[in-house]
């Protein structure tokens, strides 16, 4: 892309797109709603970084939540700055993290695996809901016995998506019951005909306590289910961002590898980060005092929430 190019591009920004496509130093964080143009400022950003730095292509990192995405960034791209384009690292999060599981299989040491379908996942999960006990409080011993099928799944990808430690969620959910009591939320407020007021709302109090006690009992076959998956040879794609955070987390000379490959990163759609998403990219950029981390967003259309 030659200086001229850059400049009729430019010229075309309206002042606030201009003020964003500008600060390529630092942590920038720009809210914008649909038809503003976030993929074109995210694009010609990194135009920008190009030509006012020595930054090389590979240096570069964008990030954005699908692969429609993607393709639409890389021919934004390809228009601002020709074949370069091919060159920058346009990922979604899952294809960042196999990229760097392929590359490094001997050092994550998982071959020959396949990525799990539903019917596999509910497989896994009908079989463990087989093995519980009789006295476990998740098991139904009568009527549809695999009731909380889909809820146990559901749990399990909160927590590889959010990646929650286990002992986490069953510390929080003691917390909630107890600060319900507290609160006095099992407690009676007047008098009544067979209960004054201050009286313990029982029924009440045993409800949600059986509740907590099937969450963290669910939370309990987290590991279980996670180690039927690799007996299987099985994976899904929050594993892949699990396995590459564990190898951040643990060995810091791997993770500086990687601190040191990516000068700048781009965050698009960052309302649907989650947070495992978001600690790949704090691990990613956690190396520089002052990183030059640029995240764009628009908490309207948020699938999930604005994080």
């Amino acid at each position: 892309m030659t200086h001229a190019s850059f400049t009729d591009l430019f010229m075309s920004l309206n002042p606030a797109q201009k003020e964003a496509v500008e600060n390529i130093e630092g942590p920038v964080m720009v809210v914008a709603g649909p038809g503003t143009g976030k993929t074109q400022i995210l694009a010609a950003r990194i135009a920008n970084i190009l030509i006012k730095t020595d930054t090389s292509p590979y240096q570069i990192l964008c990030l954005t939540y699908t692969d429609a995405g993607v393709v639409a960034m890389r021919e934004r791209l390809i228009k601002f700055i020709g074949p370069a384009a091919y060159r920058v690292h346009i990922h979604t999060f899952h294809s960042l993290c196999n990229e760097i599981i392929q590359f490094n299989g001997s050092y994550f040491g998982y071959k020959n695996l396949q990525p799990a379908t539903d019917l596999d996942v509910y497989r896994i999960i009908r079989e463990m809901i087989d093995e519980l006990p009789d006295n476990s409080v998740l098991k139904r011993l009568k009527g549809e016995v695999y009731y909380d099928a889909y809820d146990f799944r559901n749990l399990f990808d909160i927590m590889k998506k959010e990646d929650f430690p286990p002992e986490d969620i069953k510390a929080k959910a003691d917390k909630y019951l107890q600060d319900r009591e507290d609160n006095g939320d099992f407690t009676y407020k007047v008098n009544g005909k067979s209960f004054r007021k201050g009286d313990r709302k029982e029924k009440d109090y045993q409800d949600e306590k059986l509740k907590v006690e099937r969450l963290k009992a669910a939370v309990d076959q987290f590991a279980v289910y996670n180690a039927k998956m690799t007996a299987r040879k099985l994976y899904d794609f929050s594993d892949m961002i699990l396995w590459v955070l564990k190898a951040f987390r643990e060995d810091k000379n791997f993770l500086l590898n990687y601190q040191e490959r990516y000068l700048y990163v781009l965050v698009d759609e960052f309302q649907d980060t989650n947070g495992a998403q978001l600690e790949l990219v704090n691990y990613l950029t956690e190396y520089w005092e002052i990183p030059n981390l640029f995240v764009v967003g628009d908490d309207d259309q948020s699938i999930y929430r604005f994080q």
